[in-house]
């Protein structure tokens, strides 16, 4: 029996940081959108991928700052490596080229909003930069080799090593860079991962003090109140019983759950308790002890929140399944 209240308390916990999750995950993309953060960390790396100065590291970290895209304009293909003088030049034409700015037809001389280029369409653009057109307008792929020559510093190094172990076959070469590439959004997708997780505990203690979600105060509830515990369980069986978290991860989902958890009794959101001398005040903050317990429930809830829905999801599954072989043991 304690076994199982036990077990049911972990059921309910979880669920409660299922639900919270959602919400962060929600306000986050939202965020993003708003920002177009992803746009701006895409436009970073590539214009430090393609950075071309002496000094400049090239594939070891990406600068924590986001600056904006460049103003789209009318592509500028007729040029070779020499009239571009930089990385940023470099990754201003790039994002000119057609196959690039087909990913961004809506917004045409505008403010860049691509958030993602696949390593085909980034090869292909950047080759035919790189490679000279004739008079008559025609690519000259026999000078890839010296056009790739005439770059200055460590970008010519390292497409000179990707040029030569492709043995000047520019198919093979093209190749060479998706794989350079892929490696390039490797190190920024770490990069951006680790950036989005310490935004992401921000987000979850904005989320715990806004609905005021103490993971000490559930816990204790959830384990002294059968009604509340049995509620909660229900509920979250419900969601545990489905195959994918994205059934649940549109807003009126969310929202849904989230007033049903609210519903549930649980001590979540600002609520008025009353001392034992009939004063009023802000449940959870009853006196010094229940304050601390309640700012620390606040830390505990945004540390969980920030590893995200799918974790939780993926764990409230598994405690189900833990739940019903006690249950069948005890039979």
């Amino acid at each position: 029996m304690f076994a199982t209240t036990i077990v049911d308390v972990v059921i309910g916990l979880t669920f409660v940081f299922f639900v919270c999750s959602l919400a962060v995950s929600g306000l986050n993309e939202f965020v993003r959108k708003l920002l177009n953060t992803r746009a701006k960390a895409l436009w970073t790396s590539i214009s430090r991928m393609l950075d071309e100065s002496e000094t400049a590291p090239q594939s070891e970290t990406v600068t924590a700052r986001l600056g904006s895209a460049p103003s789209r304009r009318q592509p500028r293909l007729d040029a070779g490596v020499s009239q571009h003088t930089g990385g940023l030049a470099l990754a201003e034409r790039l994002f000119d080229h057609p196959a690039i700015g087909r990913l961004d037809p809506a917004r045409l001389n505008k403010p860049t909003r691509i958030s993602y280029i696949p390593s085909t369409d980034f090869a292909r653009a950047l080759v035919d930069i790189l490679t000279p057109n004739d008079a008559a307008g025609n690519k000259q792929w026999d000078r890839l080799g010296h056009e790739i020559s005439q770059l200055p510093g460590p970008l010519r190094s390292q497409f000179q090593l990707l040029y030569e172990e492709s043995q000047g076959n520019v198919l093979q070469f093209r190749r060479a860079i998706e794989g350079w590439f892929n490696d390039g959004m490797a190190r920024v997708s770490s990069w951006y991962k680790k950036r989005t997780r310490v935004v992401m505990v921000g987000y979850g203690l904005l989320v715990a003090v806004l609905f005021n979600v103490s993971a000490v105060n559930v816990t204790v509830d959830l384990y002294e109140n059968d009604v509340v515990r049995a509620t909660v369980v229900e509920l979250a069986a419900t969601q545990a019983a489905q195959q994918r978290i994205e059934e649940c991860a549109n807003p009126t989902c969310v929202e849904d759950v989230v007033g049903s958890v609210v519903d549930t009794g649980l001590p979540v959101l600002w609520r008025t308790c009353w001392r034992d001398d009939d004063t009023s005040v802000w449940c959870g903050f009853e006196d010094g002890r229940a304050v601390a317990a309640t700012i620390i429930g606040w830390l505990l809830t945004a540390a969980a929140l920030s590893i995200g829905a799918a974790f939780w999801f993926a764990l409230l599954q598994r405690a189900f399944h833990v739940r019903s072989d006690l249950a069948r043991r005890s039979d």
